[in-house]
C-alpha cells in the first residue's frame, strides 16, 4: 500500500475508534452505570457459569470412573488411567485421564502413528512446548503435560476441557435475558480476541481459527477461553504482511480469509496468509455466534466474494450491540482489516465497556496481558528457525 493509502487506512482506524459500539451502546452503557454502582455485577452471571460448568465436570468424572474399565497409558514417565471416551477426531479419539499419583484429570488424545500425519503432529507438540515457555498466568493456549510415541500409536497430555465454544454458546446463551447475553457476548469476544493477540506478539499464524478450535476450561467458580489445535500455524517474517503457503494447506472453507482463497490472473489459487487473517476468521465466527447465519449464502457465494474485485465489505445486522467490533474484523482488504490487538485495545479503551472488562479482569482473568506480554528471546529466536 502507498502513502496515500497508509493515510486512508490511518483515518479510518481513527473514525472507527470513535464509533466503536455506538449501535446499542445504551445497553453497555447502562450496566456499565450499575456496575459503578454496585448494583449489578458482570461476574456474577459469569461466576454462576463458571459454577456450573465445574459441577457438570465433577459429576461427569465421578460417575464415569465407575462404569467405564480402567486403562493405563504412560506418557513420559507419567502414568494415567484412562476413564473415559470423550469425543473423536479427524487424526483420532480423545479421552479423560487421572494421573495415578496426583489425581490430576487430563485429556489423552490417542492418533496412529502414521507417516502422513507424524510430521504436522510433531509440529503441534514443537509449537506447545515452546509457548509453555512464555511466562503468562492464565495461558490463553492449551496446556500441554506430554506426548510419547510408539509404534502403533501417538498419546498426548493435554489439560482438560469442558467443552468447545460451540457446546458451550449453545448451552448458555439461548437462556440468558438481553443484558447477560450482551455481557457474555463481550467475555467471549474479549478473551477470543485475548488469545489471538498472544499469537500476534509471537508473529505467528493460526490457520484455523473456528469455534470448535477455542475450548472453555473450568477452573472452580469460574473458566477460562483457550484455543486449540496448531497443526496449521504459520512463522510470519516480521517484515513482511503476508505469506504464500502451499495449496494443499488444510483450512475451513467459510473461516478462510478472502486473501487465501483469491484466485490469480489465469484462476489459480494463490494461497496467500495475512498477519491478520485469524482476525477474518474470528470475525466470520462472532457473525455466526450471533447472528446464527453465515454471512454469505454457500461457498459458491463466498469464493464469488473473495474473488470479485467490486464486493464490498459484509454488512454486520445492529443486533446485539456488536456490529462496529465485528465490521472491524471484516475488512475485505487486510490492510484496512483491524489486527485482535488492535480491536481489543479499542474494546478495554471504550468508555461504555470499560467498568465491564475492570470486572473481567477480576472475575475471571486479565484481558490486556497479552497486549504487553514479554517474548523471552530464546522463544523468539526459537519461533524465527
Amino acid at each position: 500500500m502507498g502513502v496515500d493509502g497508509s493515510k486512508l487506512s490511518f483515518r479510518q482506524k481513527q473514525e472507527q475508534t470513535e464509533v466503536l459500539m455506538q449501535q446499542n451502546a445504551e445497553i453497555a452503557k447502562r450496566l456499565s452505570q450499575e456496575y459503578a454502582a454496585h448494583k449489578k455485577k458482570p461476574g456474577t452471571m459469569i461466576n454462576q457459569i463458571g459454577k456450573n460448568i465445574f459441577e457438570h465436570m465433577k459429576f461427569k468424572n465421578n460417575d464415569s470412573a465407575n462404569r467405564n474399565q480402567i486403562k493405563l497409558i504412560e506418557v513420559e514417565g507419567v502414568t494415567y488411567e484412562i476413564i473415559d471416551f470423550i469425543s473423536q477426531g479427524g487424526f483420532g479419539e480423545v479421552y479423560r485421564a487421572r494421573t495415578r499419583n496426583k489425581n490430576r484429570v487430563v485429556a489423552i488424545k490417542i492418533m496412529k502413528n502414521m507417516p502422513d500425519i507424524r510430521e504436522e503432529i510433531q509440529n503441534e507438540i514443537n509449537f506447545l512446548r515452546l509457548i509453555k515457555k512464555v511466562p503468562i498466568e492464565n495461558h490463553p493456549i492449551i496446556n500441554y503435560y506430554g506426548s510419547q510415541f510408539t509404534k502403533e500409536n501417538i498419546h498426548i497430555a493435554m489439560e482438560l476441557a469442558s467443552c468447545d465454544l460451540v457446546a458451550f454458546w449453545s448451552a448458555h446463551m439461548t437462556h440468558l435475558d438481553p443484558e447477560n447475553r450482551f455481557l457474555l457476548g463481550i467475555t467471549v469476544i474479549v478473551y477470543v480476541l485475548r488469545a489471538l493477540t498472544f499469537l500476534e506478539q509471537l508473529n505467528i499464524i493460526h490457520g484455523d481459527i473456528k469455534p470448535q478450535n477455542f475450548v472453555i476450561v473450568s477452573h472452580n467458580d469460574s473458566f477460562y477461553v483457550k484455543l486449540i489445535d496448531f497443526g496449521t500455524v504459520e512463522k510470519m517474517d516480521t517484515s513482511r504482511a503476508q505469506i504464500t503457503v502451499d495449496a494443499t494447506k488444510a483450512h475451513t472453507i467459510f473461516f478462510a480469509s478472502p486473501e487465501f482463497l483469491r484466485r490469480d490472473s489465469n484462476h489459480v489459487i494463490a494461497r496467500h496468509l495475512h498477519k491478520k487473517s485469524d482476525a477474518w476468521a474470528a470475525g466470520v465466527m462472532f457473525y455466526i455466534l450471533f447472528f446464527e447465519r453465515l454471512p454469505w449464502t454457500d461457498q459458491f457465494d463466498y469464493e464469488n466474494f473473495c474473488n470479485d474485485p467490486s464486493a464490498k465489505d459484509i454488512f454486520v445486522p445492529r443486533k446485539g450491540g456488536y456490529k462496529l467490533i465485528i465490521e472491524l474484523l471484516l475488512k475485505k482488504n487486510p490492510d484496512e482489516r483491524a489486527s485482535a490487538k488492535a480491536t481489543l485495545k479499542q474494546m478495554i479503551a471504550h468508555p461504555a465497556l470499560c467498568d465491564i472488562i475492570k470486572s473481567l479482569n477480576d472475575s475471571l482473568c486479565l484481558v490486556d496481558d497479552t497486549c504487553r506480554m514479554k517474548v523471552p528471546n530464546d522463544v523468539r529466536k526459537e519461533i524465527g528457525k
